[in-house]
C-alpha cells in the first residue's frame, strides 16, 4: 500500500483546512454601521426639509384654488361666504370647489376666515384683513416652511393659525 494515501493528512496544496471562519469581524462591522450613521445623519434632515417643502406647495397650490373659486363665488352673488370652524369647507363654496380640496389633513387643517359682521363692517380692522384662508397646525416647521414659499401678505394674528390675506382691509 502506498504510504501517501494510508496519511490522514495530505501534503498537497490547498488541502489545508481553513481554521478561521469566514465572516466579519467586529471591526470591520462598526466602521460598516458608523459610515451607515453618518450618511443617515446627512440623508435624513434633507428628506424632511423636502417633506415641508412639498406640503407647503401644496397649501399654496390649494390656497391658489380657494381665492380664486372665493372670487368666483362673490362674482356671482356679491359676497363672500359666512365664516366656518378650521377643516370645515363653506358650503358655499362646496359647487365650486366640486370635491377638490380636503379640508382636514394629519398635521394640518384649513379655516375659512370672514372677518365681518351682518352690517359689512369689519370685526377685527387692526388685523388688515377682511377674508382670509388659513392654515391651523401645531407643526412649527410646517408654518416655517409656508412663510419660506408664500410671497404675498400673511398674517399671525392667532396662536397656530397662518392667515393668508384674500381680501384686505382699507379704510
Amino acid at each position: 500500500m502506498n504510504a501517501q494515501l494510508a496519511s490522514p493528512r495530505s501534503t498537497a496544496p490547498g488541502a489545508r483546512r481553513r481554521t478561521k471562519e469566514a465572516g466579519f469581524t467586529l471591526i470591520e462591522l462598526l466602521v460598516v454601521f458608523a459610515i451607515i450613521g453618518i450618511i443617515a445623519n446627512i440623508a435624513i434632515p434633507s428628506l424632511y426639509s423636502a417633506l415641508y417643502r412639498a406640503k407647503a406647495a401644496r397649501i399654496m397650490e390649494d390656497y391658489n384654488m380657494v381665492r380664486t373659486m372665493a372670487s368666483a363665488h362673490y362674482a356671482d352673488h356679491s359676497y363672500y361666504p359666512p365664516e366656518t370652524g378650521p377643516g370645515v369647507e363653506p358650503p358655499e363654496l362646496t359647487p365650486y370647489l366640486q370635491g377638490r380640496l380636503v379640508w382636514t389633513h394629519p398635521d394640518y387643517q384649513y379655516d375659512w376666515e370672514l372677518w365681518i359682521d351682518s352690517s359689512g363692517n369689519p370685526t377685527g380692522s387692526a388685523t388688515g384683513v377682511i377674508v382670509g384662508f388659513s392654515i391651523v397646525t401645531s407643526d412649527p416647521a410646517l408654518a416655517a416652511a409656508v412663510h419660506r414659499i408664500y410671497q404675498g401678505s400673511i398674517l399671525d394674528t392667532i396662536p397656530n393659525h397662518t392667515t393668508f390675506v384674500i381680501e384686505p382691509y382699507h379704510s
